[in-house]
């Protein structure tokens, strides 16, 4: 029945652990909505330059790129809420210091607008990991993907309010007030976290191997092999190799991301020159935002447990026909490559949850923030790789768009064979 996973989900927000969290999690992605938009806007309003937007995304981008490696490396040794709570303290520092700034007499420069996207970007370094690792002792199990559905569908309202929000707040009362709102969804956040520090009683935790019980009493076994004691990133890789679906699984969302680059470069590039201007662009963009909504809103919509078998072709299937629409764009009416941007967005949303819920499900609590660290650094690092090839092969699409195409359907063979190979008892 459609109602039930409504009722389901009305249920989880009863629980007090996941709606405390819930709560803080929708106010802070509201509060950071206009936030990426706003940045751009201000920066050119300083420097007049397209150079000032770069050097602030390059400083956001670097910070989380550099530091996510740490963040995951602390989550899985400390306490993820209290984690949590310092890098809302510094991303919280990092927009109320640069408020100051904007409404005193002091002139704005460009190295204000860095240096906050960098402790920004620091900040949402050490957050992410850790609240990939929280996430399941929040909720039960068999609960997990329709949380994660949940945080996701926030992640897409807020990318979809985002331009609207900036583009008013900035015309009607200025940047300032932008970063104030941000300050105050922090605060309302830290409240939520410093509640569940009260709350947290964990529904969920890895079974620990009998080896492990006896750790120190036994000779040597599994349970002492270095990665179960090194918490260093690096750590993180030698994990992976126990793990090969999350290895190729990786390695196929690494090629997604890489396709999103690429996309975001290109997409404007190939509206211009042939779907005819700006306009085509604004289509596809919104095609993309409305398509990554749905994506959540499907997952969210019913309680059966999808598997990440299936989720790797679906994945691919998308990316490939999004790819292929754009190499026949010459053919091709806008709202169908429209429509291939909206399935594109819909199958990565949708498959992304799904991937969250299988490897948070199936990888031992122990080591999940550093896996999930190596998750956003992989990410991290195919987004601008994709943008760099989108940006030096411009002559060449088709060719570009065929090769990742094949790329993603070789990787996904491997990445779908091997899923639900029975993970846990490897642990």
């Amino acid at each position: 029945m459609p109602t039930a996973p409504l009722k389901d989900q009305a249920a989880m927000l009863r629980e007090p652990r996941f709606a405390t969290f819930f709560t803080g999690h929708v106010v802070s992605r509201l509060g950071d909505a206009a936030v990426p938009v706003a940045f751009a806007l201000a920066a050119y309003q300083v420097s007049h330059s397209a150079a000032a937007l770069t050097w602030v995304l390059l400083s956001l981008w670097a910070a989380r790129f550099f530091l996510v490696a740490t963040g995951g490396r602390l989550a899985d040794r400390h306490d993820r809420v209290k984690m949590m709570i310092a890098a809302d303290l510094l991303r919280l520092t990092a927009q109320g210091v640069l408020a100051v700034v904007v409404i005193s007499p002091l002139p704005l420069h460009t190295w204000h607008l860095c240096l906050s996207a960098a402790v920004y970007g620091a900040g949402t370094a050490l957050y992410n990991p850790a609240q990939i690792g929280l996430t399941p002792e929040l909720v039960a199990e068999d609960r997990l993907q329709r949380a994660n559905g949940m945080l996701s569908l926030v992640a897409d309202v807020s990318f979809l309010l985002g331009p609207v929000l900036a583009g008013v707040l900035m015309s009607t009362v200025g940047f300032s007030w932008v970063l104030w709102l941000d300050v105050a969804s922090f605060v309302v956040n830290l409240v939520c976290l410093a509640r569940l520090t009260r709350l947290h009683v964990p529904a969920r935790r890895a079974a620990v191997p009998a080896d492990t019980a006896a750790d120190g009493a036994s000779g040597p076994g599994p349970a002492t092999r270095p990665e179960d004691t090194d918490t260093r990133f690096r750590a993180g890789f030698a994990v992976m190799a126990r793990y090969p679906w999350f290895s190729f699984g990786m390695a196929l969302w690494f090629v997604v991301s890489l396709g999103i680059g690429l996309t975001a470069v290109a997409g404007p590039v190939v509206a211009v020159e042939s779907l005819g201007g700006a306009g085509a662009w604004s289509i596809l963009a919104t095609c993309l935002a409305v398509g990554s909504l749905l994506g959540s809103l499907a997952v969210m919509s019913t309680t059966k447990q999808h598997p990440w078998k299936a989720a790797a072709v679906v994945v691919t299937l998308g990316a490939v026909v999004q790819f292929l629409a754009l190499t026949l764009r010459e053919e091709l009416p806008t709202a169908v490559i429209g429509a291939s941007f909206a399935l594109c967005a819909l199958t990565t949303a949708a498959c992304g949850i799904v991937w969250d819920t299988a490897y948070q499900s199936e990888i031992p609590e122990r080591y999940l923030s550093r896996l999930g660290s190596v998750d956003n650094f992989v990410n991290a690092a195919g987004v601008p790789v994709g943008m760099l090839l989108g940006g030096l092969f411009a002559d060449h699409y088709d060719l570009v768009f065929l090769g990742v195409s094949v790329l993603l359907v070789l990787l996904c063979v491997p990445a779908a064979r091997l899923a639900g190979t029975g993970t846990k008892a490897t642990a």
